[in-house]
């Protein structure tokens, strides 16, 4: 897929449209209807070819000059829309792609950049891509949000908190997919005590690639509960790859309202698509010196490699730094501190899962993180 750094490139600023009559593509309904997608052109062939292509998706396409009054999922545009349309757009929460089509004038990619896309593809070479995010937002619209917990250091208890995490969103929100990323966090099933239940692990993903449809995924990882869990295998055997886990996360964030992921610190790098899918990366580490200074190098990674917010989780040891002095030598916001809990191991050697009594420090940790990242805090 033909990509443009969004970022802006020196080049003239495209005129804005003639006046085009809003006009529905592929049927009538109101402007923020579900699977509504917003085109900005005065380009009568493009427009056309987009079109076509929403019809096929199923999508209802609304043709305008001017950025979209009401939140949509979706804004396509022409290199000859306004750029300040198509930020104010990009403000208003839509995903911006400029669609072009071949052969492309002179000074094409120049002037897509100036709209900061998202996206920048030309058609009919990105037929298929477009087609697939089309159908995205035919499939009921909104994403759910995704959250990433990483291990500043080995031991630091991001599993533990990854599991209490999900298990605190689901309660909250209704439901939530807890993603074992980590081949060496030992299971998350065992962590959350469904591990004697059936679901799915990354071993029935083998050979997966591409585009997961979220009901496929959501019946897959049914257990009759708000919680549901994707285990590696037992022993961690078979761990996914970053095109499996990238698969997976596109798909739970089409059918899950959250999607709380266990990630490796190792390989960050890789995991580009799946990092910037995250609305918030949360690293976890022991609050000593040895574990700031090795969860320096993890934020480091994880602000190479995506532009997601990262803060910091610090776990309270009873003796170290303070845990804002911890928080100032990462360079990192503090989320919140997880205070010892004598009865934490215990529940888990007796496969009971995290502890979820109100006295449970790691609980309590959980369901504030949660509700502050519900917005309902």
């Amino acid at each position: 897929m033909p990509v443009h750094p969004p970022n802006r490139t020196p080049g003239r600023h495209p005129r804005r449209p003639s006046a085009a009559p809003a006009t529905p593509g592929s049927g009538p309904g109101p402007a923020n209807a579900p699977g509504t997608v917003v085109l900005l052109t005065g380009d009568e062939e493009l427009a056309a070819a987009v079109t076509r292509l929403t019809a096929v998706a199923g999508c209802v396409l609304r043709r305008t000059c001017a950025p979209p009054e009401h939140a949509v999922p979706l804004v396509l545009a022409g290199v000859d829309a306004d750029p300040a349309d198509a930020a104010a757009a990009r403000r208003a929460g839509a995903q911006l792609v400029v669609v072009g089509r071949a052969p492309l004038p002179p000074q094409w990619w120049q002037d897509a950049a100036t709209a900061a896309p998202d996206h920048a593809v030309v058609l009919p070479e990105a037929q298929d891509w477009l087609l697939e995010r089309l159908a995205d937002v035919a499939d009921g619209g909104g994403r759910g949000r995704v959250l990433g917990v990483v291990g500043g250091t080995g031991g630091a208890g991001a599993s533990v908190l990854a599991a209490g995490l999900a298990r605190a969103v689901a309660d909250t929100v209704g439901e939530a997919l807890l993603v074992d990323g980590d081949p060496r966090s030992g299971g998350l099933d065992l962590l959350v005590g469904a591990d004697a239940l059936p679901g799915l692990r990354w071993g029935d993903l083998a050979g997966v690639r591409g585009r997961l449809g979220p009901q496929a995924l959501r019946s897959a990882v049914d257990l009759g509960g708000g919680l549901r869990v994707l285990a590696t295998d037992r022993g961690g055997s078979r761990a996914p790859d970053p095109a499996q886990l990238w698969t997976v996360v596109d798909a739970a964030r089409r059918a899950f309202p959250a999607t709380v992921l266990d990630l490796p610190r190792a390989g960050l790098d890789a995991l580009g698509p799946v990092l910037g899918a995250c609305d918030e990366l949360l690293v976890v580490t022991p609050g000593t010196t040895r574990g700031a200074a090795a969860a320096c190098v993890v934020v480091d990674d994880l602000r190479r490699t995506s532009t997601t917010g990262v803060r910091l989780v610090v776990r309270d040891v009873g003796a170290g730094p303070d845990p804002e002095d911890v928080a100032d030598t990462v360079g990192a916001p503090l989320a919140a501190v997880v205070r010892p809990d004598r009865d934490l191991d215990a529940a888990l050697e007796r496969g009971e899962g995290v502890p979820g009594g109100r006295r449970s420090s790691l609980r309590g940790v959980a369901v504030a993180c949660a509700r502050d990242w519900a917005g309902l805090a």
